[in-house]
């Protein structure tokens, strides 16, 4: 991919394009049918009008309906996000103020809020562990051991950054 071979998303979302040809990019869009005030004015520019061209990219972005994504501290680049927070006290209160079951219930609900967390956080087996917590009453020691090392297992790690 190109410098300008790039749609209004992607830029959005952090793919460099070098000052100097952004109006050539704003041109380009155009021609692909994308159109708004700051656009068209973004493409009469010139090579030279780095500085202006840049200063009015974001809001042509937004304008085109792409806020630029940013990340204005580490933490938004971590795994889970603020999810990976709820996930951690969860995990932490295990057999402290939460039994296992309360605790996997806690994970269960982040999980299921947050789709692209379900496979990495082992949802479908957190679930399975619940169910035949409930249903094999004599199992529920051995099952909540279970419980205990699944949510020990948890890692932020495991998930890329949501982006």
């Amino acid at each position: 991919m190109t410098d300008l071979d790039i749609t209004p998303e992607q830029a959005s979302r952090g793919s460099a394009v070098p000052d100097a040809d952004l109006p050539m990019l704003a041109a380009l869009w155009l021609v692909r049918g994308y159109d708004s005030p700051l656009l068209r004015e973004l493409a009469g520019l010139t090579r030279h009008q780095r500085t202006e061209a840049r200063g009015m990219f974001p809001a042509v972005l937004a304008e085109l309906g792409f806020p630029v994504v940013s990340i204005d501290s580490p933490y938004d680049e971590l795994p889970w996000r603020g999810y990976w927070d709820q996930i951690r006290w969860a995990v932490d209160q295990v057999d402290t103020t939460h039994s296992p079951y309360a605790s996997a219930q806690r994970v269960l609900e982040v999980l299921q809020d947050v789709p692209d967390l379900w496979e990495p956080g082992g949802g479908r087996q957190l679930m399975t562990l619940l169910e035949r917590w409930d249903e094999e009453r004599h199992r529920r020691d051995e099952l909540t051991e279970h419980i205990r090392i699944h949510l020990r297992s948890l890692r932020a790690s495991d998930v890329p950054p949501l982006t």
